[in-house]
């Protein structure tokens, strides 16, 4: 959990510092965030408060993020009774999450005020909620509890505050070595849930902390433990609990080895070691840099996700189009054999019986004889020009079948580039670009233009660059536009152009200074590169074309990302990770 008890430890300095600032406006971005700005210092700072139930947590931000036009009951509320208030005290029940911003101010006819704005950190049971402190009411709440979701503990405005029930757990300041045992042990759970349901204000992360120090694995039953584990988890304990107690803090975010955030921590952990880290200098720059780096991954994943769902359903249509294309041309293939049947009944019509069903006759091309299915009610000549008929039809509807069934595997084909542009987008820009080219392609509704204002910009990032180990530089597309952009636009005539052969992938460009061939080892590199970014990621001996880019065209009203060229050679090569460390990536 990132945002635990002890990180709230961690921020308290943070927040005493701010007493005696005054607020000047609150903002709710969100259903369940709020955005205090204060005047502190002669600066405004922004304290932002979240009861959002996987995310919810409090600190100091500098990110902005944009607001509703129309605020909502529980923002409005909040400016009426806050804005001018000054902050005049933090209220912190021990080892909670539960933190009370204690405001002084004045109401509509002048009289003093005394609030508490209680932000009450539980995860799916996370609250914001002002409270009358001469009284003890509450007066709102961003998150109303009735009777039916807690019969325990009802939050309504006009009824009086309490506290969260308390948790059946032991301070580790009370516990002695044997009681540590003894209430460890009458758990009987794995020692992370045993720590947890043990200690007050502890968090799994904490108690995955202790574990890791102990040297104990922590999916380990603690009464299965020995006497020598126990005892670890006791010292590992003392030595957790000191550095909280002691207050040094040093906020530190990791990160996993593809680079998204993994977790925060108000002090840096055995459990994570070896991991990427970043250190802070106060709780709440750790904080904003976790849950802004969060909230950005869990947005590019929620639009891959959606962009990719839009691919997949123009590729299924795609693939029933061409399954019924293929199937007409499979039925129009009889088409010669019309042809036959109306020549021979021109040529032996005399010879067929009325009222016939059938004609039996020699096909002077192939020297077999051919049995022919006749309509009783139509004279033989009729037959045949029946037969001619059909035969002109069916050549009409081979031709538009094979025009059909190749558009649908060229829409086939750049939609499987999309999917691919979409796995390997890395941040927003890039998949606001692939947005846009669904958008400008048909595939995704276009939005209503605005009434005032400027059209938005559309979006633009820059190609991958890498640097050769011989020192040339080496540009690879991100997406169909950028792809587009890079080998008509960016690159020079002189260039060099690679692509995987007839594969769905990135367009690549090795930058030649004008009359010089690249050394041997740059372009084997940037052939990887073209395997690597391409469909054919996870196969062997790729082949990979290359030529100059003055050899590479787009025809009239092709897709984006779709090129000519001639003049190719071929390369083989097989793309790995491992292959391109080499490379120096010089771009993000």
């Amino acid at each position: 959990m990132a945002f635990d008890a002890a990180m709230l430890s961690a921020l308290e300095p943070e927040l005493h510092a701010l007493c005696g600032s005054r607020i000047l406006k609150v903002y709710q971005p969100t259903r369940l965030e709020l955005v205090l700005t204060l005047r502190h210092e002669r600066e405004n700072v922004r304290l932002l408060v979240s009861a959002h139930p996987e995310r919810a947590r409090l600190h100091l931000t500098t990110r902005t993020q944009p607001n509703p036009a129309v605020p909502p009951a529980f923002c409005m509320y909040l400016r009426r009774h806050l804005e001018g208030a000054r902050l005049v005290g933090i209220r912190r029940p021990p080892a909670e999450r539960i933190i009370g911003l204690r405001f002084e101010g004045r109401d509509e006819l002048g009289e003093r005020q005394d609030l508490e704005l209680i932000a009450e950190i539980m995860g799916k049971h996370s609250n914001i909620i002002l409270v009358n402190t001469k009284s003890g009411l509450i007066l709102e709440a961003i998150k109303h509890v009735t009777e039916e979701i807690n019969r325990f503990r009802e939050v309504l405005p006009g009824l009086p505050y309490r506290n969260p029930p308390a948790q059946d757990r032991v301070p580790p300041a009370e516990l002695t070595e044997l009681a540590f045992y003894s209430a460890l042990q009458a758990r009987g759970k794995a020692v992370v849930p045993a720590l947890v349901g043990t200690l007050s204000g502890f968090s799994p992360l904490l108690a995955r902390e202790v574990a890791a120090r102990a040297g104990v694995d922590e999916r380990q039953n603690v009464r299965q433990a020995t006497r020598a584990e126990l005892g670890r988890l006791w010292h590992a304990l003392e030595e957790v609990y000191a550095t909280l107690t002691n207050g040094a803090w040093r906020p530190t975010v990791y990160f996993t080895p593809e680079g998204r955030v993994l977790e925060v921590a108000p002090f840096p952990l055995v459990l994570f070691a070896g991991m990427a880290a970043q250190g802070f200098s106060t709780a709440s720059a750790a904080l904003d840099c976790f849950y802004g780096r969060r909230e950005e991954e869990e947005l590019i994943s929620t639009t891959r996700h959606n962009l990719l769902a839009v691919v997949t359903r123009a590729k299924e249509r795609a693939e029933k189009k061409l399954g019924l294309h293929l199937e007409a041309l499979e039925q129009a293939g009889a088409a010669e054999a019309y042809r036959r049947f109306g020549e021979l009944l021109f040529a032996y019509g005399q010879n067929v019986p009325p009222g016939a069903t059938e004609f039996e006759a020699e096909d002077w091309e192939s020297g077999a004889r051919l049995r022919i299915p006749l309509d009783p009610r139509l004279t033989p000549g009729q037959n045949a020009q029946a037969y001619l008929r059909r035969f002109t039809k069916a050549k009409k509807t081979l031709s538009a079948a094979r025009e059909q069934a190749m558009h649908d595997r060229e829409e086939l084909a750049y939609l499987e580039s999309l999917a691919l542009a979409l796995e390997e987008a890395r941040d927003l820009t890039d998949l606001e670009e692939i947005h846009l080219e669904l958008e400008k392609e048909g595939y995704v509704k276009r939005p209503a233009p605005a009434r005032h204002g400027a059209a938005p910009r559309a979006p633009r990032s820059e190609p991958w660059s890498f640097l050769s180990t011989d020192g040339w530089t080496i540009l690879v597309g991100r997406n169909n536009r950028q792809n587009d952009r890079l080998t008509l636009r960016l690159a020079r005539p002189h260039d060099l152009w690679l692509h995987a052969q007839n594969i769905p992938g990135s367009h690549v460009v090795v930058r030649c200074p004008e009359g010089r061939e690249p050394p041997e080892t740059t372009l084997y590199q940037a052939a990887l590169l073209a395997a690597y970014h391409s469909r054919a990621r996870l196969s062997s001996r790729v082949p990979v074309d290359y030529t100059r880019c003055r050899h590479v065209r787009k025809p009239a009203g092709a897709r984006p990302g779709f090129v000519i060229y001639d003049h190719q050679r071929t390369l083989y090569v097989t793309p790995s990770a491992e292959n391109l460390k080499a490379l120096q990536s010089v771009s993000s």
